[in-house]
């Protein structure tokens, strides 16, 4: 039960957190980057402490010191014997099962398995790249244009797919390598697979689902950015523009990442200035002055 508890405290936590950053975010316009990216992570990491801050269950605290007790909200009675809580855990078990589809199994399904191994040549391409000496290179069967990273530092695992190999040029090749191989450069790699686990821990708050998803785009976007320093950019969004049209039109959410590269990628106006430095120490030393308040 007092597991129940906490995870109800992290999502309560992480949702205040998220609507309000959401509305800060889309008020000041803040464009992506470092700063949106360090945002992100902080909501997914900063309730699991907040959450967790001796002292706040007890019942006198809910019902004397807290700025608000979600256990009266949680109480409200609904039709046929239902109470508010009864919906929240439904709700609850619902991002569980989302979690647990899209994330957890995806994750737990090896890559590469039997696919044959790459040419030669575009064996020396990927191994020739910093960090990537001992890479395993597989081709996949799907005539779709489609690279893909697994494996962990000093195992990697590179898929690409039939078709990247026959409908790339050579500098279109190169322009989406680098891009991959961007991903386990800067720390990328640990800071993703250290947030995924804190998003694990969260399976059935939709807070940490959406801003986990917000930091792997954020992640995209970074590494297009590596892509594009080496290569054409314009080159780089039509390329991805072939990846949106072969993207099934069902997965609106994928469909709806690569357009937002696209135009990114093809923005004539100047985004708008980042914020300062300390903007992340100062919202966190907020929240944690505000969201321990909260039961």
């Amino acid at each position: 039960m007092q597991v129940l508890s906490y995870l109800w405290q992290v999502t309560l936590h992480s949702c205040t957190m998220g609507i309000i950053f959401y509305g800060w975010v889309s008020r000041v316009g803040l464009p992506s980057g470092r700063t949106r990216m360090q945002l992100l992570a902080l909501l997914l990491t900063l309730p699991l402490v907040t959450a967790a801050i001796p002292g706040r269950a007890a019942v006198e605290f809910g019902e004397r010191l807290a700025w608000f007790n979600s256990a009266r909200l949680l109480a409200v009675p609904l039709p046929f014997h239902f109470q508010a809580g009864h919906v929240m855990a439904l709700a609850g078990l619902f991002f569980v099962l989302v979690t647990v589809w899209q994330e957890v199994l995806p994750a737990l399904r090896p890559i590469g398995g039997n696919a044959p191994a790459a040419p030669d040549d575009v064996v020396a391409q990927v191994r020739a790249k910093r960090g990537w000496e001992c890479c395993d290179v597989r081709v996949t069967h799907p005539e779709a244009i489609a690279l893909a990273t697994g494996g962990r530092p000093g195992r990697p695992t590179l898929l690409v797919s039939r078709g990247a190999l026959e409908k790339l040029t050579a500098e279109e090749f190169a322009a989406v390598l680098t891009h991959e191989h961007a991903h386990w450069l800067e720390g990328r790699w640990w800071r993703t697979h250290l947030l995924f686990a804190a998003r694990l821990l969260q399976a059935c708050n939709p807070a940490a689902l959406w801003a986990f998803r917000e930091y792997c785009n954020e992640v995209e976007l970074e590494c297009d950015a590596a892509a594009v320093a080496e290569h054409d950019s314009r080159m780089f969004a039509r390329i991805l523009l072939r990846l949106y049209q072969e993207t099934d039109g069902r997965d609106v959410a994928a469909r709806a990442a690569l357009r937002r590269r696209v135009d990114e990628l093809t923005a004539t106006e100047t985004p708008e200035r980042d914020l300062p430095p300390f903007t992340v120490p100062v919202v966190a030393l907020v929240m944690l002055g505000v969201l321990p308040w909260l039961v």
